[in-house]
């Protein structure tokens, strides 16, 4: 079973047309791509992300904190100043991608080869805005193993990549497309190979300019664009 990861693409369209070209011209075709939330929030292009993803046929997603908030209007969690990129997502979302993420689960769980997978952007306590650290203690781990009945977790939030092997069961993140923040700022994605256990992380550049002048031109806050990563 060929699949790819992403999360976190937070409305980068550039971002994700470029980790789609990098995975044809360099892994070719998989059985599923998995997304793992925060398809919108922050950046400027959520209806071209939201319509790019619509239209991939292996496509399943769950969605994040950023997709929930822009689905209610609830900025519990999420800063004031990034708030405002929710609010101006509400705004120019149209009907149909709006009820694509609304009909995003929280959580989904997969038969993926030999894999249970549980796939969700936070923690199994909390799965829109928890997160699973790559730095998380071995007996929470073995307690999301044993509460979930997974043994691969695919999970998002912390916008930085890693792997971790828990006796042949797995936690991963593939990082962000749209928002990578471990002072890389190519893109990050998954490509994961359940047969043979190939895991390898793919960071691929994009145009940033790009998206920097499309937030200056629908008038972002000037420190969202300055600080585009650190938010």
């Amino acid at each position: 079973m060929r699949l790819i990861a992403i999360s976190n693409v937070n409305s980068n369209l550039p971002a994700l047309q470029a980790v789609f070209n990098h995975l044809s011209q360099n892994i070719g075709s998989v059985n599923y791509v998995l997304c793992c939330g925060d398809v919108v929030g922050i950046g400027p292009y959520p209806n071209g992300v939201c319509s790019l993803l619509r239209g991939i046929k292996n496509f399943v997603g769950v969605k994040g904190d950023f997709d929930q908030a822009v689905i209610d209007g609830n900025m519990r969690g999420i800063d004031q100043l990034v708030g405002e990129t929710v609010d101006w997502t509400r705004k120019v979302l149209n009907k149909e991608n709006m009820d694509f993420l609304a009909n995003l689960d929280g959580y989904r769980t997969l038969k993926l080869g030999r894999f249970n997978v549980l796939l969700l952007h936070g923690s199994p306590d909390d799965y829109l805005n928890g997160e699973i650290s790559k730095m998380e203690t071995l007996e929470n781990i073995n307690k999301y193993f044993e509460d979930t009945g997974a043994d691969m977790i695919v999970c998002g939030q912390g916008h930085t990549p890693f792997v971790k092997d828990f006796n042949n069961k797995f936690i991963i993140n593939p990082g962000s497309v749209g928002q990578p923040k471990d002072d890389i700022t190519k893109s990050s994605y998954v490509y994961v190979d359940t047969d043979t256990m190939e895991i390898s992380f793919q960071r691929v550049r994009y145009n940033l300019n790009a998206v920097l002048d499309k937030m200056k031109e629908e008038k972002f806050s000037e420190t969202i664009i300055n600080n585009f990563y650190l938010v």
